[in-house]
């Protein structure tokens, strides 16, 4: 007569792999919903933005910084005009990171303004007027106080969008 224990045996040793492993795959399955939902999560503003935002200002408004004829616009174009041109920029930006659905960003507010438009803008208009110094556009251009201010702005257009598009790519 057989014995009838290790047939028992066997079936319970190969539930027991398979309870294991499906274990295993819960487990996994759990794991990668958790990553997902990490990266759908709104990207909230941190030092690593503030980077990228650093690094768009930098690339977007080095170009425009050596270029003559920004220099004669901004020793040429009124203050008002120049006034005009930043709240111009401020607009497109505030469309960019408000209201447009480019990037996965979560919205934060500092006294109702978003904190992106506050850090972009600081950020792109502090790089720029510190550009035109380091660089020594300022005397080579021979620039006024005001015109000095007209070249940060009109630089700072560019690296304004520069930031902001840096920041949005992840």
């Amino acid at each position: 007569m057989m014995n009838p224990e290790p047939e028992h045996r066997i079936e319970n040793e190969r539930r027991t792999g398979m309870e294991k492993r499906l274990e295993e795959l819960y487990s996994s399955i759990e794991e990668l919903k958790r990553e997902n939902e990490m990266r759908k999560a709104p990207d909230k503003l941190g030092w690593d933005d503030i980077a990228q935002e650093i690094v768009g200002a930098v690339t977007f408004a080095l170009p425009f910084l050596f270029t003559a004829e920004l220099w004669e616009i901004a020793k040429d174009i009124s203050i008002e005009r120049s006034i005009a041109v930043l709240f111009m920029t401020l607009g497109i930006a505030y469309l960019f990171i408000a209201k447009s659905r480019i990037g996965n960003l979560k919205r934060e507010e500092l006294f109702h303004i978003p904190k992106r438009l506050l850090t972009v803008t600081g950020i792109a208009y502090l790089i720029s007027a510190v550009l035109i110094y380091v660089y020594g556009i300022n005397n080579l251009a021979d620039f006024t106080l005001g015109q000095y201010i007209n070249a940060t702005i009109l630089i700072s257009t560019f690296a304004v969008i520069g930031a902001i598009t840096v920041d949005m790519v992840k």
